[in-house]
């Protein structure tokens, strides 16, 4: 049954525990606040199918194979003759769910443009990613945008830009306040050993080549000769196919006194709440970094590199509590983590009190879907196109 806004089918290309996931929970959270029933496809049964189906959403699962760079000549052969078999169980979905729109949750899924097409729907693309693996893919992208997409919603300026000649505009994804929180702080320390009155700087993401892991742990002997009660953390699991990677990172973390390779957690609002300062050391442009802004929703000092959405998420808050560090320079990074660490010891109450900094937002989602379902003149009328 539609609620009274509508149905939108939402094709989403992973069934991870990463960021886009997490952003589509909330997302979803949010549209059926509002009143969106939300059909979400996902290629297999995905980690966070509880919490999805507590948000009001209904599941479905169509196999689809990945954009990937690594993929080799026979996977994508594979992907062609496998992508109209796809796009057949999608419309099987759509004739069920009759959505009021279709969406994509990703700039690599290339089925729900077809599906919305051939239902005569239409299309919300979501652009979660800045595209520097491959050029081909981007201009590919880029014309399926300005050719199908009735709209496309950007994770930030920085992916909008990307994407010229489309009708694009900018949904920063807002982290729950309730659940990101400094009230959180001193749980995740007494489950894990840590003390609680020692300075801990912690990263957390999946693990791949290009989210810079190893450049905090390059600056970890920087930053102890200076603070030697420093501790650190490190939380995330690793990406399908960055396995052996994430060994190695973790096996040079072991060498290191007082850090900890936490892999997969799923308590990260208390992890990310009992920190005294974040790093998102990214190498690659960041597209929004979800992370970091959950990190500043529980109040905590960040170090962020200087390009992709960092920045435009940071200008909203002060110098002294977080700063920009160009890529791949581990001594500016630890230079930045010692100017945000506490001069003198943490503590759990210290942490709670620290005030969350929840970002603005021009747009939400509910408007722009609404926009959609009224028609052109409406879509012209929101703030970025």
């Amino acid at each position: 049954m539609a609620g009274p806004r509508g149905r939108i089918m939402i094709v989403h290309p992973n069934a991870e525990r990463g960021g886009s996931d997490y952003c589509l929970l909330r997302m979803v959270r949010e549209l059926s606040s509002m009143g969106w029933t939300c059909h979400v496809v996902t290629p297999s049964r995905s980690p966070l199918s509880t919490e999805l189906l507590q948000a009001g959403a209904v599941l479905h699962v169509v196999p689809m194979r990945r954009i990937t760079k690594s993929g080799s000549a026979l996977y994508w052969l594979g992907y062609v003759a496998a992508w109209p078999i796809a796009v057949l169980r999608l419309m099987s979905i759509a004739r069920r769910s009759r959505p009021t729109v279709v969406a994509s949750n990703s700039l690599h899924s290339w089925y729900a443009w077809a599906v919305a097409l051939l239902t005569r729907k239409p299309l919300v693309w979501h652009a979660r990613e800045i595209v520097v693996q491959s050029s081909a893919a981007l201009q590919l992208e880029r014309w399926l945008c300005r050719h199908f997409a009735d709209v496309v919603i950007a994770a930030s300026r920085p992916v909008a830009d990307q994407l010229a000649g489309s009708r694009v505009v900018v949904v920063h994804d807002v982290p729950d306040p309730t659940e990101f929180t400094p009230a959180r702080a001193g749980k995740f320390r007494a489950v894990s050993g840590i003390p609680d009155d020692v300075p801990l700087i912690g990263s957390a993401g999946r693990i791949d080549t290009w989210k810079g892991f190893e450049i905090l742990l390059d600056a970890v002997p920087s930053i102890q000769s200076v603070r030697k009660d420093a501790y650190f953390v490190i939380a995330g699991g690793a990406v399908a196919g960055k396995e052996a990677f994430a060994s190695t990172l973790a096996r040079r973390a072991d060498q290191l006194e007082n850090v900890y390779w936490m892999g997969e957690r799923q308590d990260m609002p208390e992890l990310l709440a009992d920190l005294d300062v974040f790093v998102l050391a990214s190498t690659e442009p960041e597209p929004f970094g979800s992370v970091l802004a959950e990190a500043l929703a529980a109040g905590v000092p960040c170090v962020a590199t200087d390009h992709g959405g960092s920045p435009e998420m940071l200008a909203q808050f002060s110098p002294e509590i977080s700063r920009l560090v160009p890529p791949r320079d581990q001594k500016a990074l630890a230079e930045a983590v010692l100017a945000l660490l506490p001069a003198g010891a943490s503590s759990p109450g210290s942490r709670r009190l620290r005030p969350a900094q929840i970002m603005s937002r021009k747009t939400t989602f509910d408007t722009v879907y609404a926009a959609v379902v009224r028609g052109p003149q409406d879509i012209e009328k929101l703030a970025d196109i």
